[in-house]
Parts: structure tokens; sequence; C-alpha cells
């Protein structure tokens, strides 16, 4: 049975040993010792003789590690190497054929996915504007509602497509737009996109990019609407301030030309930005400032102000997961006053601003910022916060167990991959010198006895 698992390419181990695939433990075994002899680098004075004991010597030693241990024995006759190479858990985790069989086809999968994911980027957003006036009123709480996706693919070294479309329902009203993007690498410093969008804004463009020095990029980019035949010329030129911060400049002409000045700055604990733009029939200027205060939790202040525009943000947002944040933000302008929640997983986005008041009462302002902001404090404090900790804990066991290593009595100590026995049917101990949780260890156990680590007696 195992000949017919393995097939001719799992057979190259055996052939080391000169044994069949059938070969029993003892046969292996005796083998081993047999070669281990012929080949021990310190038969040998000749250094080319040395050299090429050495190799082979080697290759035995890995051969008999991977072949007289029965788990690594069985992974091999499977998949070959590639399987005792995969990075499956190795020992009484995995004690079975089908047990090894379906984790390593897991861990298969998992790069598959890996390399699609680094071919296929996958982003989108879903707004709903609810509206508290509106419900009382009686016409329902959805005021409207918008969506967007897009696909962005890394056709080759060079080349890149996006394709991405959105819809937009408003009141009565809807449209909307499919778009496509074709970008190519010209060379080291320079690219160029190609681009077309149908539907409420059908336009063909295109775009170039260019490095001009270490620390300068300038883009110009040149649209004309299908719609009414207008062309839109703009230029950018962005500068790099500092290792933080950077600069920007942007220059559009066309139906609705402006000009727009920019700046951001990113570090580690907080971040800010603000730009200014004055158009032929509009201004306005935005800033806004973020501070971490910790690797999950920070908060926003944000102002808009223009011919178009008065508004304060006021906010902040937590890690809840590896890939989710969640964010609570409080916003009162000239448009009302809003609670807006979003929930950002990975590259998709759900934003769900609702209207509360239309008018901009003092009094209903200060009380729709403390109450939910007070009810937000105590909901972490006794509720979100004790969860939290109850969860960092369970996965801090689950994180212990994981790291358990345990060798179980009667189990060969010497037969654990990396160790190479030099005195084969010697009794022997194993020494073993470990770090866990910035913590030094050590012990010393005997080749049948039971192993397991971490222990606090094995502290030194």
């Amino acid at each position: 049975m195992r000949e017919e698992e393995s097939g001719p390419q799992n057979r190259e181990l055996y052939a080391l040993l000169h044994i069949s695939p059938e070969a029993s433990d003892e046969e292996i075994r005796k083998a081993y010792r047999q070669w281990a002899q012929i080949y021990h680098p310190d038969k040998y004075q000749a250094a080319e003789m040395k050299e090429i004991a050495t190799e082979n010597f080697q290759r035995i030693c890995e051969a008999y590690e991977i072949l007289s241990d029965e788990n690594k024995r069985q992974i091999y006759d499977i998949y070959g190497m590639e399987g005792v190479n995969s990075g499956l858990e190795l020992g009484t985790k995995l004690n079975k054929a089908e047990e090894i069989k379906e984790e390593l086809e897991k861990l298969r999968r998992q790069k598959e996915l890996q390399k699609v994911a680094a071919h296929l980027r996958p982003s989108g957003s879903i707004l709903a504007n609810l509206s508290l006036p509106q419900f009382l009123e009686g016409d329902g709480i959805m005021k409207g509602m918008a969506m967007a996706s897009e696909v962005q693919s890394q056709m080759s070294k060079h080349n890149a497509v996006a394709i991405g479309g959105n819809l937009a329902v408003n009141g009565n009203a809807g449209g909307g737009a499919a778009s496509v993007v074709f970008r190519h690498q010209m060379s080291s410093v320079s690219s160029i996109e190609f681009m077309g969008s149908m539907g409420l804004r059908a336009l063909l463009g295109v775009q170039t990019t260019r490095h001009i020095s270490t620390h300068s990029t300038a883009t110009m980019g040149l649209a004309m609407s299908l719609r009414d035949g207008s062309v839109n010329l703009s230029n950018t030129w962005t500068r790099q301030l500092s290792d933080t911060a950077h600069g920007n400049i942007q220059l559009s002409l066309g139906p609705e030309s402006s000009i727009a000045v920019g700046w951001q700055k990113k570090e580690q604990k907080r971040s800010a930005s603000g730009e200014i733009k004055i158009g032929t029939g509009s201004f306005g200027a935005t800033a806004h400032y973020t501070h971490r205060f910790s690797t999950k939790s920070h908060g926003r202040i944000a102002g808009r102000i223009g011919s178009t525009a008065l508004e304060l943000e006021l906010g902040g947002g937590r890690k809840i997961s590896e890939f989710s944040t969640v964010r609570m933000l409080y916003t009162v302008g000239i448009q009302g006053i809003f609670w807006k929640f979003e929930l950002h997983r990975g590259g998709q986005k759900l934003i769900v601003p609702v209207l509360l008041s239309r008018q901009l009462n003092p009094f209903f302002a200060t009380g729709a910022f403390v109450i939910p902001t007070s009810l937000y404090f105590v909901l972490k404090r006794f509720v979100v916060k004790p969860f939290y900790l109850k969860r960092e804990k369970q996965k801090a066991s689950e994180n212990m167990e994981k790291t358990l290593g345990q060798l179980h009595e009667g189990v060969k100590k010497s037969g654990i991959m990396g160790f190479c026995d030099p005195c084969p049917g010697e009794p022997k101990q194993l020494y073993v010198e470990y770090t866990f949780d910035g913590n030094n260890f050590e012990v010393i156990v005997d080749d049948l006895d039971e192993l397991l680590i971490p222990q606090d007696s094995h502290r030194i």
C-alpha cells in the first residue's frame, strides 16, 4: 500500500539508504548505521574526499530523520519532500494519513487563495442614507442609497486593469455608471493610464505620471465628456516635504476650472491633512486631524467650509479584529445634524449616515452629541471592554495551547526532526533549551520519557 501511494517520485530517500519503501524501522536503523559509518567525515583526510563525504553524510542523516519518524514518513510517502517542507504540524497532532492529507490540502488552498488575492484586489462601499425627520413625517426612514464596487487585476509585471461600477438612488431619482481603467508602467519612473466611463459620467480620458526627481512627481490628465464634448485638462505636482509629509498643487482647466493646494502628514501616533480649493464659481477648505490612542482606537476631528459646505465632524473608531474597524462620527453643519456609522473590513466599507435634524438648534445639537457619547463610554466601560478582555484572555489561552510542545512517553526523542544520532544503539538523553514569554528555560529528558513544555520547573 505504501508503494502505491508514494509512486516513483517519492523513493529518493529510500534509495539513499539502499532500502525498500516497505522497509521496517529496524531495517531503516540498520541501513543508517551502515552508511553513516561509511560516509562519516572524520574517516577522510583529503579535503576533496572530506567535502564529498560530508555532503553524503548530511543527506543520509536527513533521510534517517524523515524515515525514522512515522508521521514524517507517511507525509513523504504520500506527497514527497513538498509535504515534508509544507509546514504541517508534525507529531501527535496529525497521526493519521487522512489527517495529514486534509491538512496539506488546506495549506495548498490557502496558498492558492493568497496567489489569487495578490492579482485580484476587490474593493467596494455601500452607503445608506437614513433620515429621522423624514421618518417622523411618515415618508419612511430611507432617504437614499448608493453602491460602488471595483476590482483591480495585475495582468503582468507592467500592466494592470481596474473595472468598477456604481449605482445611486435618491428619492425617486437614480442612476449608475461603469468604468474601466488600463494602466501601463512604461519605465521605473513613468506610467500611463487610459480610462473610459459610461452612464451618468460618460467620458474618455488619458493620464500620465512621471517621477521628476526623488522627491517630486508630476501627473497630467486629459478627459473628454461624451455627453457635451467638453474637455478637461488637469495637472498635479506632488512634493515630498519630509519623511512623513508631502504637499501637492492641482490645476484644472475646463468647464469648472480650479486650483487646489493640499498638504498631508502621517506619523505613527497622528495624521493630519488640509486643502484649499478655489474655482471659477466656488471655493472651499477642508482639514482633518486623527490621533491614535493605541493600535486599536483613534479619535478624529474634521472641518469643511466653503460656498456650499459648512461642517464640523467629531468622532473616533476602534479596530475590532485584524481586518475590521468600526467608526462613529458626529457631524453638524448647514445640511443638518448627523450621526454616521462606518464599518471597514478589508477593502469593503459600509457607511450609514443618519440625519437627526435639519435645523441647527444648539440645544438639540448639544444633546445629540453628549447623550450618545456618554452612552458610548458607558457601553465601552461595562460591556465592550469586559468583552475584549475576555476574548483576549481566551486567545492567550488558545495560543498557549498551540505553543505547548509535547513528546509522549515511549516516543524516541532521537527520531525528531533535526536530530542526528551520533551513537546509534547507545543510551541517550535530550537536552532542550528554549525561550518563552521573555524567560529562558532548560530541561534534560531521557530518550523515551514524556516531555511537555513550557513548564515553570524548567525556568532557569
